[in-house]
């Protein structure tokens, strides 16, 4: 059974700080490039530099007069001013409510209003006009601390090099390494491991936002349990492109390797993930399984579009890797790996030594695919309501299709109804004054995860998950899961949605294609067309869809298929709420954008 208390190295985050300092000194922790700046370089923050911002943040909020468990809220992509304001709310004991950039104004005035936010950070004066315009709605905030530095006209908005350097205090406040040191340490001294660490509101696929609490104990001891679980060490490059605002980058993405003494390098965007890559050469990258489903796709269509030989090269090389996998002997391989997958892992900076996949589930044939070209993704899974990691695969120890076998210190149970049951001192205290909701999730010491699972010569397995599990009106169960992960296996799909209910007696689904298989198609059947809708909207079009899912489904059992289908022409992104920053689909949101479009297949 579990232990309870597992040796961690840090009693909170400000010891874990202090180490960091040390550790980095002048050397860079975490690099980045300007975004407005063309072909720049790569700037870089040093211990040293990070112990000195941290210092000035913390003591200049003082002013404000924030408590210990005081609130305050970080919106902002990932950039270095993120982990200064982090680290200074850490040291002065404030609890951090990190909070996506790309919420909707009404989403952040709730979490802010919800979690009694004292002080939000925001990365541009655009975001800090956003929270300004609702700053008389919330009774608790003080002060607007933007990271850009910018001519603002608001008293409530204030830039953090103003801040930080004192520009309108009277005294700026002095520094040196000594007074910093004994500051912080003092801190850490004051510092309880079960004090409460952060809020962060789970995006949700369905129902309103919910604010799991994480101890310092919970995050510091699931880092501990990460790093006991695949290697990091101080020659690791980090991209990291996810949100800090997901507690699985926050974690796996941003402490773990501060706890290591590797670097961290900031990618701009996903739309420079690829050039970075070659840049940066990193070593460990963490993403979710569509970064992984795209690389594929790309791959497959660039084949495709090679002249004849180079195209017949390929596909045998890609034959052989796939050969390889079943038979290690395979003497062919070494020849496809120096002509073909070299150049493919080129693209990636080359130097990978695995990637981590989290967030949703990944298919165990993309899995194999980028194996048998030589790139390793260790699957894992999570919740944020467990710091977030539960299980991952490891180097010595990774099974495609399965999340691997749990952490160190972290129990994992069956129940008799399949779901996935968790203990371990990862896991939150509960949600921010919502106790109904927290004796809901935790009952009788266990944290009921929502998923349905299994375990294997213990690897862990995810089926399912509960609330995708439907009894449709012919009174068959049905897994919505099931279904989308086996239409999305078409190169034709891009992303697809499913719908039954226990009044309707058949499954549907919106589809949204792949632009590029779509437009190719179109040439293929000489369909003439200047916009999108216009081929969603053919015959021609859906019957061939309609062909592609009939295959697919095969295998599937007929009250399971889906019947009738509609083709979107746009995806569904962040950007219109139908996604969650890590890129899930919102099962709630979308039923309720297309009700009228899902009734009309019923009706």
């Amino acid at each position: 059974m579990l232990r309870q208390n597992m040796d961690i190295q840090y009693s909170n985050f400000t010891e874990f700080f202090i180490e960091v300092c040390r550790r980095y000194g002048n050397d860079g922790a975490i690099y980045w490039k300007d975004e407005n700046e063309k072909n720049s370089v790569y700037k870089n923050i040093s211990g040293s530099k990070l112990k000195e911002l941290v210092y000035l943040l913390a003591r200049a909020i003082e002013q404000y007069g924030l408590q210990p468990g005081d609130k305050a809220a970080i919106i902002s992509e990932s950039r270095f001013e993120w982990s200064v304001s982090d680290f200074a709310c850490i040291t002065e004991g404030i609890v951090t409510v990190p909070v996506y950039p790309t919420m909707t104004s009404e989403q952040i005035r709730f979490i802010l209003s919800h979690s009694e936010s004292r002080l939000c950070f925001v990365s541009t004066k655009l975001m800090a006009e956003k929270v300004s315009a609702v700053f008389n709605e919330l009774p608790h905030l003080k002060k607007i601390i933007t990271f850009n530095k910018t001519d603002h006209t608001s008293e409530n908005i204030i830039s953090f090099e103003e801040l930080i350097y004192g520009e309108l205090l009277e005294e700026k406040t002095a520094y040196s390494d000594k007074l910093a040191d004994e500051y912080f340490l003092k801190r850490a001294k004051a510092q309880n491991t079960d004090e409460l660490l952060t809020i962060i509101y789970t995006s949700g696929t369905t129902g309103v936002p919910k604010g799991v609490c994480l101890t310092h104990r919970n995050v510091l001891a699931n880092v501990k349990q990460c790093t006991d679980s695949f290697p990091v060490v101080p020659q690791d490059r980090f991209l990291s492109f996810l949100p800090l605002a997901h507690t699985y980058e926050r974690t796996g993405g941003y402490y773990v390797p501060l706890s290591k003494g590797a670097k961290i390098y900031y990618a701009k965007n996903i739309d420079t993930l690829a050039a970075q890559m070659t840049e940066v050469k990193p070593t460990v990258v963490l993403a979710v399984p569509m970064l992984f489903t795209r690389i594929q796709s790309r791959l497959t269509k660039s084949v495709e579009q090679m002249p004849l030989l180079k195209r017949t090269i390929t596909k045998r090389a890609l034959k052989i890797g796939k050969a390889y996998r079943e038979n290690k002997t395979n003497p062919l391989w070494k020849l496809a790996d120096k002509k073909v997958f070299s150049v493919i892992r080129q693209r990636t900076g080359g130097e990978i030594k695995f990637f981590i996949s989290g967030g949703s589930a990944l298919s165990k044939e993309t899995a194999e695919f980028f194996d048998a070209i030589g790139l390793l993704i260790l699957q894992g899974y999570g919740m944020t309501e467990a710091s977030p990691v539960i299980s991952v695969n490891r180097l010595d120890n990774n099974e495609f299709g399965t999340v691997g076998p749990p952490l160190e210190n972290v129990t994992v149970k069956i129940a008799d109804d399949g779901e996935i049951l968790v203990q371990g001192e990862n896991v939150m205290q509960g949600y921010f004054n919502n106790e109904k909701e927290t004796s809901g999730m935790i009952i009788d010491g266990w944290l009921h995860t929502g998923d349905i699972g299994r375990i294997e010569n213990g690897m862990l397995k995810i089926t399912d998950r509960k609330k995708t599990l439907i009894k449709t009106a012919g009174g068959k169960y049905i897994s919505l899961t099931h279904i989308e992960e086996n239409l999305e296996r078409s190169e034709y799909i891009s992303q697809v949605i499913s719908f039954a209910s226990d009044h309707r007696d058949f499954v549907t689904a919106i589809i949204v294609p792949d632009t590029d298989m779509l437009e190719a198609l179109a040439k293929k059947l000489d369909i003439k067309f200047e916009k999108l809708s216009e081929l969603t909207d053919n015959d021609i079009v859906h019957n061939f869809f309609e062909s592609e899912i009939d295959v697919l489904q095969k295998q599937i059992s007929k009250y399971e298929r889906v019947r009738k289908f509609a083709l979107l022409d746009t995806p569904f992104t962040i950007e219109s709420g139908e996604l969650t920053p890590t890129l899930k689909l919102k099962r709630k949101v979308i039923e309720e954008k297309h009700k009228d479009l899902i009734d009309s297949f019923y009706n």
